[in-house]
């Protein structure tokens, strides 16, 4: 019985002190986003409604063919080179976040250190089978995973405001 005591005194704590938050078990890092300024943010992010639907896992920058792609955060290359049809480059930083960006060409390797503003590569010409993401322009499209799922990085380089879930007063 006591085990029973102990853990509905421990949920009455947590609730209490509303939950168990994962950003204190995180370091933070600074962002910054992977262009020069100015930036020219042509597609926004949009929630799927199911990991199998339609939706915009990320954010588009119109730029141009040769323009530096910028580390947003310290971090080292997760992945480095072609998928399919077109190359990226994948970083994981401290934070487990996973940031991606296409079509990126670089000569870095997985495993590198990349720190806060350095080039990690230039925007490059995807194959000729490539259906041009962002239609009549070139693009570069940024990616944020955070424990496998999609999330949009405005959140972390500033745009938008994460939502939160406040308890409810009685």
């Amino acid at each position: 019985m006591s085990v029973l005591a102990g853990l509905l005194s421990l949920a009455a704590l947590v609730s209490a002190h509303g939950g168990i938050s994962r950003a204190q078990e995180t370091p933070l890092i600074n962002w910054a986003p992977p262009l020069e300024p100015p930036v020219n943010l042509i597609n926004l992010y949009r929630q799927p409604n199911s990991d199998y639907s339609a939706g915009h896992r990320g954010i588009d920058y119109q730029v141009t063919l040769g323009q530096s792609v910028l580390a947003p955060a310290d971090g080292e290359v997760w992945f480095s080179g072609k998928v399919v049809n077109r190359q990226l480059i994948s970083l994981k930083h401290p934070d487990g976040n996973l940031t991606e960006f296409e079509p990126v060409c670089t000569d870095l390797q997985k495993g590198e250190p990349v720190f806060l503003g350095q080039e990690i590569g230039q925007v490059c010409e995807a194959d000729s089978n490539y259906r041009q993401h962002c239609q009549k322009t070139t693009c570069l499209h940024f990616s944020i995973r955070q424990l496998g799922e999609y999330l949009s990085p405005q959140v972390f380089i500033g745009g938008i405001n994460p939502s939160r879930l406040l308890a409810q007063n009685d």
